[in-house]
């Protein structure tokens, strides 16, 4: 993602292409762009980097997507992806994708507006949170140790 983006704001842009090579190297040739390919299911995911920072991504239209040109889609951040797809639907949007997880990343949905423009929507995963053993646990694990009685040492001669 971009600079940490702000609910209801852009925050990331994707190509969908029908010729990934074709793409990357007339985009690698236009912008400078560095690609990062990062295996995914049934393809491949290719981050577009300018630099440090990541500047999109892009992906192959495989034929079980369907029929469809080549097109560029922007991610718009939300709070919830899932009253976000809910919502556009009450308002006359054609939902393509209600919301689904991108393991590790977040989850996303697309939809189609009422004009016929394709957008989509991005909730990023909560941040991974180091477990906490319970403080019964501790407890335990605190009276077990107290429990076991260090061994009497001996003089040697």
């Amino acid at each position: 993602m971009a600079d940490t983006p702000v609910t209801g704001t852009f925050c990331w842009n994707e190509l969908m292409t029908k010729d990934a090579a074709a793409a990357k190297s007339f985009y690698a040739a236009l912008f400078g762009w560095k690609m990062a390919d990062l295996p995914m299911g049934a393809g491949v995911y290719t981050i577009l980097k300018k630099g440090p920072k990541d500047a999109g991504g892009l992906m192959q239209i495989r034929p079980d997507m369907g029929e469809m040109p080549s097109h560029w889609l922007s991610y718009v951040m939300v709070a919830n992806v899932d009253a976000a797809t809910r919502r556009a639907g009450q308002l006359g949007a054609r939902v393509h994708v209600p919301g689904m997880d991108i393991p590790g990343i977040g989850r996303f949905g697309i939809f189609e507006d009422p004009t016929g423009a394709q957008l989509a929507v991005f909730q990023p995963a909560p941040p991974a949170r180091k477990a906490k053993p319970p403080r019964r646990a501790k407890r335990v694990v605190h009276k077990a140790k107290a429990k076991v009685k260090a061994p009497k040492r001996t003089r040697r001669r």
